[in-house]
């Protein structure tokens, strides 16, 4: 069978599932000014999927470590909640509802009520200091924040800088409550009942501001619609449908979908690679298992103990994973996918997945700007492309563009630009930046395209060391490391040189009970990269690498903090 044969057969199935009386029929609209395939059977708000929740009942919907909500429960929290911001708070269609906790299930009540409403949910990063969490309430102009203790603690004595906040709801206060209202009152509260349906929803109101992670400068928030976020969903779901078609095809066994998902969620919920699994729980009635903070023994408990059966997670996360399991010496019998995403993948952990837990396995590329992948590739073709982050989802439009603005050729290196009716419309009190003006989003990643239509992103426009003139991208010297046996993970990145002007330097984490030296690491990539790619550094550690929420390595801190070359783990 040859690839060239499964690329017509795969586009075969997507024309059938998209074309006029598809399962998932496209047709072209105007969108905010710009003509764009949209799904016709996709729904017309959140509202309407979360409405579907009512139907799951008694199932389990939210599980936080030993708590427990149903489907019903839920419902009657959200009810009480989008109440309490209506009647109570005077919330109306396109204030502003700031979320600031743990994973806790109110991080999703809240969500689910502000959206049903009108409101534009601001989800903020927990991690943030108070300054940053600050800095964002005032640029979104915020009416009412819900936060939990920490974060409540760390926006009240900056409360007088913040004139449009209203309210500050407190979420599991403790002994006292220090905002204005604890979350427990605010839902025991005699509220008139009110209908969300009764404020009016169009695809194209504007549902959410979800700032950007901030790895090179002040977070941006991305102002994203109805209809962006149902496009990700809806996207996503063909991708499924046809990777199943693909392998049935094939002669294979798909990979069916449970009768009742249930999915843990080991990041935040802020973030945009766990927020459409909040979106589209209600759509099958899955149980979504949340954390109170990331612990690979403790995952494994709760994977067991609810039977969870997929999960998706930055690499460094699921390395933590595969070594407990490697440790228990026993692979969870429930689980039945596992999705990298959030950064990039090296060949060695996806050839790990595949040899020590037999299961599906894929992963996808997207932004905060696009609301979810843009592009997603499906475990036979991650397995032999795992440095692959997939081919174009129907309704994305995909390009690659060399620095000279002209369509970079196969294999040739451009920046991606992304258009489609899933990314976000800009950013919130900013103009330019990086949305062209037909709609192009321009991502700032170098990627190629394979003749079969496969992205690989090769690096960060601004994460190129130039040595001497020659480019020296970064993800590929890490790549080369990482498949060392004693490497857990590494980061590449240039420092100044009087002669050469960038020189690259490396951080390399050793894994636990493993011995290397600068000088073996040196020669190891050596054996694999053109000279002058080899770090000229070495600095080894045994600590994790500093991060931001999203899973990304802080290179400007690491830059900031470079050793001189250690021969030892510190």
């Amino acid at each position: 069978m040859t690839q060239s044969g499964e690329t017509t057969r795969r586009a075969e199935i997507v024309r059938e599932l998209t074309g006029p009386g598809g399962e998932f029929a496209l047709r072209t609209i105007e969108v905010r000014g710009i003509e764009l395939p949209v799904y016709d059977a996709a729904p017309g708000s959140l509202r309407e999927v979360f409405a579907l929740g009512d139907r799951w009942g008694d199932r389990p919907a939210i599980t936080y470590e030993d708590e427990q909500y149903t489907w019903a429960e839920l419902t009657r929290a959200v009810a009480a909640c989008a109440a309490a911001l209506h009647h109570g708070f005077g919330v109306g269609k396109g204030d502003r509802v700031a979320i600031a906790m743990r994973n806790y299930p109110e991080w999703i009540i809240a969500f689910t009520a502000a959206a049903s409403i009108g409101a534009i949910c601001v989800p903020l990063n927990s991690w943030w200091s108070g300054e940053e969490l600050g800095h964002v309430l005032a640029d979104c102009a915020a009416k009412v924040l819900i936060a939990d203790r920490e974060r409540t603690e760390s926006i009240l004595p900056r409360r007088a800088d913040l004139p449009a906040l209203q309210y500050v709801v407190e979420v599991r206060p403790g002994t006292a409550t220090r905002g204005d209202v604890a979350w427990t009152a605010l839902l025991d509260h005699d509220c008139p009942e009110f209908d969300p349906a009764s404020v009016p929803l169009d695809p194209d109101d504007d549902v959410t501001i979800l700032y950007t992670s901030g790895t090179t400068g002040s977070p941006k928030g991305a102002v994203a619609s109805h209809r962006a976020h149902l496009t990700n969903l809806v996207n996503v779901r063909v991708h499924g449908v046809v990777e199943a078609r693909m392998a049935e095809w094939r002669g294979e066994q798909p990979v069916k979908p449970p009768a009742r998902p249930v999915t843990l969620i080991p990041g935040p919920l802020f973030h945009v690679s766990y927020l459409p699994k909040v979106i589209g729980a209600a759509v099958t009635g899955a149980q979504l298992v949340l954390m109170y903070k990331w612990n690979a023994a403790r995952a494994v408990e709760l994977i067991e103990r609810e039977r969870v059966d997929g999960l998706i997670a930055v690499p460094t996360v699921m390395r933590q994973l595969l070594d407990e399991i490697e440790r228990r010496a026993t692979v969870p019998p429930s689980l039945r996918t596992l999705s990298t995403g959030g950064a990039q993948s090296t060949a060695a952990l996806i050839d790990r997945i595949r040899t020590e837990v037999p299961t599906a396995v894929g992963t996808g590329y997207g932004m905060t700007e696009t609301c979810g992948p843009m592009v997603m590739i499906g475990s036979r073709d991650y397995f032999g492309r795992p440095l692959s982050v997939g081919r174009p989802l129907p309704a994305s439009q995909v390009r690659v563009v060399t620095a000279d603005g002209r369509e970079a050729a196969t294999n040739e290196v451009g920046e991606a630009w992304f258009r489609g009716a899933s990314l976000a419309r800009g950013y919130w009190n900013r103009s330019g930046d990086a949305f062209t003006d037909d709609g192009w989003l321009k991502t700032g990643d170098l990627v190629k395209r394979d003749s079969e239509g496969f992205l690989s992103i090769v690096d960060r426009i601004k994460d190129i060391v130039i040595r001497g003139g020659e480019n020296v991208y970064c993800t590929e010297v890490e790549e080369a490391l990482s498949g060392h046996p004693a490497i857990e993970e590494s980061a590449v990145f240039g420092i100044p040189h009087e002669l050469w002007g960038e020189e690259v330097a490396a951080v390399v984490r050793v894994r636990p009970g493993r011995a290397v030296t600068a000088a073996e690491l040196r020669e190891y990539a050596g054996n694999r990269l053109a000279r002058f790619k080899v770090p000229t550094t070495i600095a080894l550690q045994t600590g994790p690498l500093p991060r931001n929420a999203a899973g990304k390595v802080l290179k400007r801190e690491l830059r900031r903090i470079h050793p001189k070359e250690t021969g030892t783990p510190t």
